[in-house]
Parts: structure tokens; C-alpha cells; sequence
């Protein structure tokens, strides 16, 4: 998969209001993964669901794929190709997503600080923070949060 540059982008509103760019959005996992378990698919749904829930309630801290693999009850070999084979993607960069994802959501409530919305959704490196979120949203974190508080801003 292939990320497009930012001139290229275009924002698409979330459940929440906020203004998140299609590269991020995340795919209905959880209702592909709930589809895939009832008609029977693929024996490795069943792991790849937990998986979704793992990172849903566990985002926010750190953890390796091979933590979730055992979680799951597969070995980090087959996780990482039942989840690729299920969703396209990898592990990690489902993970970045949603944690950037998330960080869009809490800056557009423009109720954190951007190193406390970073810590908060799981980077614990601000400068990391700030790379992964303008690699796949565009602008930096500071600045996204600017444009969220004007484009709410009711006019005068």
C-alpha cells in the first residue's frame, strides 16, 4: 500500500465530526472480522477478531505484535500473515492508524495538549508523534489542531 502525499489528500468526516484523511480511515475491521466468523470463512478470524479487540482497548499502551500474537494464541509468523491476509495491511501500520486516528479525534476536541494527546494514544516519543501523524495526515499535529479550532470557530 502505497501513501499518497499530502497535496493529494482528502478529508472525510468521522462518527465524531473531525476531519480525518482516507489514508487513515480504518476499514470496519470488526464488522469484517464479526461477518467472517459467522459464515466461516477462515479458521484464523477468530484470532484476528481478539486482535482488533486487543488493539481497540489497548491502544494507548505500548505492546509487540508478538504480544498480541500470544494473546491471540498464534505465533508472531502466523499472526502477521493471517492478519495481512485478512485486512492488507500489516499489523504495525494498523496500529499506527488507528493511534493516529485516535490523536485527529482528541485534537479536534481541542481538550489536550498535542504531547498529551500523543502520549495518550500510545507514542511515547513526541517527535516520532509528530513524523508518523504529518507522514499520514499531512500537516503536523499543532497544526491540525489550528485549523480544527478554526474551521469550529463560530464567525462573529
Amino acid at each position: 500500500m502505497t501513501i499518497r502525499r499530502a497535496a493529494a489528500r482528502h478529508t472525510v468526516a468521522d462518527e465524531k465530526g473531525a476531519g480525518v484523511p482516507r489514508e487513515i480511515q480504518m476499514p470496519d475491521v470488526l464488522a469484517h472480522a464479526e461477518a467472517a466468523l459467522v459464515s466461516g470463512i477462515d479458521a484464523a478470524h477468530p484470532a484476528i477478531h481478539r486482535s482488533i479487540v486487543f488493539v481497540t482497548e489497548r491502544y494507548h499502551e505500548k505492546f509487540a505484535a508478538s504480544a498480541v500474537a500470544e494473546h491471540c494464541g498464534l505465533s508472531r509468523f502466523q499472526f502477521s500473515r493471517n492478519f495481512h491476509a485478512t485486512f492488507e495491511i500489516t499489523f504495525r501500520e494498523y496500529l499506527l492508524r488507528f493511534r493516529i486516528r485516535e490523536a485527529c479525534c482528541r485534537l479536534a476536541a481541542g481538550e489536550q495538549s498535542v504531547t498529551g494527546i500523543a502520549y495518550a494514544v500510545g507514542f511515547h516519543d513526541g517527535s516520532y508523534f509528530a513524523r508518523m501523524f504529518r507522514r499520514y495526515v499531512g500537516v503536523l499535529p499543532s497544526q491540525y489542531a489550528r485549523r480544527r479550532e478554526h474551521a469550529t470557530r463560530p464567525d462573529t
